[in-house]
């Protein structure tokens, strides 16, 4: 779904990662911080199912 609206899925976080897609779990990965850490959006799936319906 997200690639076929022009996105890009990837295992990391990086300077160009927009979104993080937290799965159900609760607690904070260091996926999580690095993501906070370089101002990235961490959403969950309604968050991604609100950006696809864009």
């Amino acid at each position: 779904m997200i690639q076929s609206h022009g996105g890009k899925v990837t295992g990391s976080v990086s300077g160009v990662t927009d979104y993080l897609l937290k799965g159900e779990l609760d607690h904070v990965t260091g996926k999580c911080k690095k993501a906070a850490e370089k101002g990235t959006a961490v959403i969950g799936y309604e968050d991604l199912m609100l950006l696809l319906q864009k």
